[in-house]
């Protein structure tokens, strides 16, 4: 498989995440992403949800292995990194469903034993800013990947893609917290999902401008958390006890890029300043 176009390279930013936990195996969906430390450092994570690892006594992150050069994917050949769920480090406020791990060490030590994984990280600055954020409609598509309710392509390992509408304004926290909606069917196992806008090039922005000469755009929007549910009464049984099912209402919660930046940030100064502590 040729990775060339910006959506390709997409299928391998995601990470498929199983767990163990009591009584069975949790499922859900991460991703690599890439921010600068300063002018020569960087750091490379996964970022996911914490009710996605919160839990577990063991978390598995399932990579797709690369050619010993490194250019090409290994459809269907796997590489699974076991990991601690007391690894990852949670967003600051306990509200906030965004966790991220540092995997720049475990990926340089793997190459070393000639081990090598074939992902594509995310850079932080494809992270939409408010002020980008301004620019766009509160019906705007967007592009969701990851592993709903667990499926993905068991002959190459690949995830799946979806498509879906913003259905808040993008630059408005919902409910005041930093997240927008999405009409989208999201599913147990989407958790952790990156959520992007793909804009074509040559299309309007909501005021009419146009950048000419400019290729299509992809905004990092961001991460899949939970999906709003509704009380549905079924069959009456008694006089006194109604019964209900939860319905999916096809609307999905994502937490914006910024909780990202702020999670990843939040690592970094932890493992300086222990590396302060410890000079």
């Amino acid at each position: 498989m040729q990775v060339k176009s910006p959506i390709e390279q997409l299928l391998f930013a995601t990470v498929r995440i199983t767990t163990k936990v009591p009584g069975g195996t949790g499922r859900g969906t991460g991703f690599v992403f890439q921010a600068d430390i300063d002018e020569t450092h960087s750091a490379l994570v996964v970022v996911t949800n914490k009710h996605v690892i919160e839990g577990a006594s063991e978390v598995e992150l399932h990579f797709i292995r690369s050619t010993p050069d490194g250019q090409s994917p290994l459809l269907g050949q796997e590489f699974v990194v076991s990991c601690s769920p007391t690894s990852f480090f949670g967003h600051s406020d306990p509200d906030i469903d965004v966790a991220a791990l540092g995997i720049g060490g475990t990926v340089d030590q793997l190459k070393a034993q000639g081990v090598r994984l074939f992902y594509r990280s995310i850079p932080a600055e494809y992270a939409a800013t408010p002020a980008a954020l301004e620019n766009f409609e509160p019906i705007e598509p967007v592009t969701f990947i990851g592993y709903p309710n667990g499926l993905f392509d068991t002959s190459s390992l690949l995830p799946i893609v979806r498509r879906g509408h913003a259905a808040t304004a993008l630059s408005v926290d919902y409910e005041g917290r930093p997240v927008f909606l999405i009409d989208a069917s999201v599913f147990p196992g989407s958790s952790g999902s990156p959520v992007f806008l793909y804009v074509p090039a040559s299309v309007p922005d909501k005021h009419g401008n146009i950048n000419l000469g400019l290729g299509p755009q992809l905004l990092f929007l961001g991460v899949v958390a939970a999906v709003h549910q509704r009380a549905v009464p079924v069959l009456q049984t008694s006089a006194h006890s109604i019964p209900y099912v939860n319905e999916l209402l096809d609307i999905g919660v994502v937490y914006k890029a910024s909780t990202v930046l702020e999670t990843v940030q939040g690592m970094i100064d932890q493992h300086q300043a222990r590396q302060a502590g410890s000079n």
